[in-house]
This record gives structure tokens, C-alpha cells and sequence, in this order.
């Protein structure tokens, strides 16, 4: 990829764009006592790799993740059973003996 013309004309930006983010890591490590002796350079690369990373596979995880849901909703529609409401239920018993409330006007 380093040979193709569009790789040399993006070098320069990339370069500026991770000395950027290495002055920014440094003020960020300078905050953390465990970061101290960290790499700032070494950070930035990590953290780009990593979103390069995620961002590639974004579109697969969706997916699975959107299948997966389907999935249990339809298994909790199967193994759940249908639940009347209390004040449904309540008003039918009372219908069943007898005992609905008539309206009374004054």
C-alpha cells in the first residue's frame, strides 16, 4: 500500500494527524499516574488500530446482533404465556359472579 500514489499524497496528512494526537496523548498521560512512562505515540497507534479495527466489523456485529434479538423475541413469545392485565381480570371475575359496579347518578 505504500507504493500506490494516493498512500504518498495521504502520508503527510496522517503524519500531522498523529503528531496532533500525540500532544494530546501526552497531556492525557501527564493526568494518570499509571500512564507516565507510557508511550504516547505507542497509545495514539493502539487507539487508531483498535477504531479501525471495530469500525471494520461494525457492520458484521450489527447484524448478528440484530439476528440475535429477533431470535429471543420470538423464543420469549413461545415460552411465555399470555398475562391479562389485573384490572381486566378483576372486572371479569366481578362480571362472572354478579358483582360489576353499576353507575349510580345523583
Amino acid at each position: 500500500l505504500r507504493a500506490l500514489p494516493l498512500a504518498e499524497r495521504a502520508a503527510p496528512v496522517f503524519k500531522r494527524t498523529l503528531e496532533i494526537a500525540a500532544a494530546q496523548t501526552v497531556k492525557m498521560t501527564k493526568r494518570v499516574p499509571m500512564l507516565v512512562k507510557a508511550n504516547p505515540e505507542r497509545l495514539t497507534l493502539g487507539l487508531a488500530e483498535s477504531l479501525m479495527f471495530r469500525g471494520a466489523i461494525k457492520p458484521i456485529t450489527f447484524g448478528g446482533k440484530l439476528f440475535l434479538s429477533y431470535k429471543f423475541v420470538q423464543w420469549t413469545k413461545r415460552k411465555s404465556r399470555p398475562v391479562r392485565a389485573a384490572s381486566l381480570t378483576l372486572s371479569a371475575r366481578r362480571r362472572e359472579r354478579g358483582q360489576h359496579p353499576v353507575l349510580v347518578t345523583a
